[in-house]
């Protein structure tokens, strides 16, 4: 959705998959992407309707073994098969030795903080443990972006004192014969001194792994020319063995097929060689089986180059998919460009005024043109932000990508940007100990620029032929679209196109993010508000609760535009009470993500619900008695759901969800307060629960489900964009019947709420 920084989406990511607080860096990439949000176009199509009877039964979903689903004893593979194997969710393991496992699972509570060593897997190279933690207090982590808590990394201790390291995601592996040993956690990772109890240990014992565990065969392919770097202009020559095109030596090869429970990983080499003085960058990518269907495919998260023995800085790609139904060989193509400086030695300067004492949320909005390396940029605004810092933004031609940029006499501490590839928007941060202050000189250089566009084709087929896999995909009981039935919806009727959606979208005219009210016939705008976002519409449709710029939640009047600005409280994810009295959100300290707070629609009587940290609201239950929160575990992808009372202020425990995404789980309470909506752990699906934990099951599969809002009437919004666009398609669901439909137009924004008259 936003790239705010050049670094990957997960800081850290192998660290965080296992031991950092994945939610509590989401959370805040999540709330300054809604504020930069910018990124590629790649517009959707219209689809028919598509209706599917009501669930017969119901079907829980099993993730505790995910990626261990049963094949067939056809299919298990032995423990010897090949060097290299592959098992999901613990990745690629050597096979030179007997696979061992964690006899049970391991738990220790200290503080209302619990440690759970939840699986181990004991291969020849690596020793791969999964835990989470649960309970860590908000206020047991530094309350600024410039402090860090503890860093000391966990261990393994054996039976004779021996210390095994962390190596990325794993540990150094358990010789043979040793079935026992304890996991040391020095401290609870970027937890302040004495906030939590230090010097964890939870005692680990392993047994053999049982016959049916599923080790799949990594299968090393000749290496061989599978396609060609070609010219967006040009024809595209036979993939599988062909001429590259004349003077072009770049080409991707596929050089492993792992074989999975459901389909394959294939993973692919790019050697990224551009024309001197210019880098090619990949953008999209697409597979399409032999009768031209769309395969939806993933990266997986177990698999990468460091494991595969390959060089980590290397150019390669992973693709993993549902192979149920294909008919091979499946085509590959990536599309990609040149970057490269429009004159490396050109300069700007500009200068503004910070004043004395500049504070976070703080903006100025020159609008000046700057000319550099024969472009114009026009300097939108800056943004003083929680780092000691500002954010420049900047609009230039369709060409432009970034800037570097550098304030004279100031040494940064750190640096972001963001771009939209398309519109030639991008913003540039710095971050200093101090903030710079009083009237500062900046210089602009290394104006980048697209170049040329490239595009990668090529075919693949299985090395041989498997029969464990269904000739048909097996529909799920409880599914109302999919990515191969999405194409065949329908706008939708007229009597649904009456209501009105709020979007958090970019303004053509200021080229600013901002707050923006749709009739769903597209007949009508309304701007709510160009210093905002994370906005919330009111069940009556009439008022809009948002979080502004100046660090304060407002409050505006949709028939009389007034606005309304809550003094006492700022925060993010909020919702209206039935009522539309009370106001639940997540309360922001500065930059700094507290709990989950409910305060009065005129500001008053603010009060905090929980004292967990990273949380999520859900919502009200329909008489307005109860709130409902998530809260994450540190570590794995399971978020555990609670309800609020507000007359006693009791909070009831009520069940895990265990396939949610660890990004932004972003879920929703149904009007009825019968289900809760989420986003699941590819962060594409959509998935129902009921509040009792009950008939968990997907709705949506691998649809590229950003945002979801339930209306008053039951209807289920689902905003689906792709992590190269910015333009949303809209679906309509009811999941009771699974009628579903399209509306009838496309917005280059995030869905923040919806309303039917």
């Amino acid at each position: 959705m936003s790239d705010i920084t050049p670094t990957p989406e997960f800081e850290e990511e192998i660290r965080a998959s296992v031991s950092t607080p994945m939610a509590r860096e989401e959370f805040l990439k999540d709330l300054h992407a809604r504020i930069l949000h910018e990124a590629e176009i790649k517009p959707r199509t219209n689809r028919p309707v598509y209706l599917r009877p009501a669930c017969v039964a119901v079907f829980i979903i099993t993730v505790l073994l995910i990626g261990f689903l049963a094949i067939g004893p056809q299919r298990v593979i032995a423990a010897v098969r090949g060097l290299l194997g592959y098992i999901p969710g613990v990745g690629i393991v050597e096979q030179g030795s007997p696979i061992r496992v964690l006899a049970e699972p391991v738990t220790v509570t200290r503080n209302e903080i619990s440690i759970k060593v939840t699986s181990a897997t004991l291969s020849a190279d690596k020793t791969h443990i999964e835990y989470r933690i649960f309970g860590v207090p908000g206020s047991a982590y530094p309350d600024r972006e410039d402090i860090m808590g503890c860093t000391k990394p966990e261990y393994l201790r054996l039976p004779d004192g021996t210390q095994l390291a962390r190596k990325g995601n794993d540990f150094e592996p358990i010789p043979d014969g040793v079935n026992a040993a304890t996991f040391v956690m020095p401290c609870i990772f970027n937890t302040l001194p004495g906030k939590t109890p230090d010097n964890w240990e939870l005692s680990l014992r392993f047994i053999t792994a049982p016959p049916d565990l599923i080790v799949m065969p990594v299968i090393d392919l000749v290496p061989s020319p599978q396609a060609s770097l070609i010219p967006e202009t040009t024809a595209v020559p036979e993939a599988s063995g062909a001429t590259p095109t004349s003077g072009v030596n770049n080409q991707i090869t596929i050089i492993k097929e792992i074989e999975t429970s459901e389909g394959y990983i294939l993973v692919g080499q790019f050697p990224f060689q551009g024309p001197p003085g210019e880098q090619v960058e990949r953008g999209d990518a697409e597979i399409r089986d032999e009768t031209g269907k769309e395969v939806a495919f993933a990266h997986p998260q177990d698999v990468s180059p460091n494991s595969l023995g390959l060089d980590p800085n290397g150019p390669y790609w992973f693709m993993q998919f549902k192979a149920a139904g294909l008919v091979y060989p499946l085509n590959l193509s990536f599309s990609g460009f040149t970057i490269q400086q429009a004159d490396p030695n050109a300069t700007a300067e500009f200068t503004f005024d910070a004043g004395s004492n500049p504070q976070p949320g703080q903006e100025w909005t020159p609008n000046q043109d700057i000319q550099l390396a024969g472009h114009t940029l026009r300097l939108l605004s800056i943004t003083a932000d929680s780092r000691n810092g500002y954010r420049f933004s900047f609009q230039g031609d369709p060409n432009v990508i970034s800037a570097d940029i550098q304030i004279s006499g100031y040494t940064s501490t750190g640096h972001g940007w963001g771009r939209g590839l398309t519109d030639g928007g991008f913003s540039t941060s710095l971050s200093f100990t101090q903030f710079p202050t009083g009237v500062l000189t900046v210089t602009l250089s290394n104006l980048t620029i697209i170049g040329d566009p490239i595009s990668w084709q090529g075919q693949w087929s299985p090395t041989s032929l498997r029969t464990d896999l269904p000739a048909i995909p097996t529909p799920h009981p409880c599914l109302c679209a999919s990515v191969d039935t999405l194409e065949q919806l329908n706008p939708a009727p007229a009597e649904l196109t009456h209501g009105k959606a709020l979007f958090y979208e970019k303004l053509e005219d200021t080229g600013t993010w901002g707050l923006v009210l749709y009739n769903l016939d597209s007949s009508q705008k309304q701007v709510v508000t160009l210093r905002g976002n994370w906005g919330a519409l009111s069940p009556d449709g009439k008022e809009v609760a948002y979080s502004g710029l100046d660090n304060a939640i407002h409050i505006f009047d949709v028939d009389t535009q007034t606005d309304q600005i809550l003094q006492y409280a700022y925060g993010f994810d909020i919702h209206w009470s039935p009522d539309a009295r009370q106001i639940a959100f997540v309360y922001l300290n500065g930059s700094i993500i507290d709990s989950v707070f409910i305060m009065n629609a005129d500001g008053t009587d603010l009060r905090q619900v929980s004292e967990l940290s990273y949380e999520s609201v859900v919502g009200w239950s329909p008489d307005g008695t109860l709130v409902y929160f998530v809260a994450p575990y540190t570590g794995g992808a399971a978020w555990k759901v609670y309800s609020f009372e507000l007359a006693s202020g009791v909070i009831h425990e009520l069940f895990t969800i265990e396939n949610g995404t660890p990004k932004f789980l972003n879920p929703t309470l149904s009007p009825d307060g019968k289900w809760i909506a989420y986003r699941g752990l590819d962060n594409s699906s959509l998935y129902l629960v009921r509040t009792d934990g009950s008939d968990m099951h997907l709705v949506l599969d691998n649809v590229d489900v950003v945002e979801i809002e339930w209306s008053s009437n039951g209807w289920l919004a689902a905003n689906l964009q792709d992590l190269q666009a910015i333009e949303s398609t809209i679906v309509l669901v009811k999941p009771d019947n699974c009628e579903i439909y399209k509306l009838p137009f496309t917005l280059q924004g995030n869905l923040e709420g919806m309303f039917f008259p």
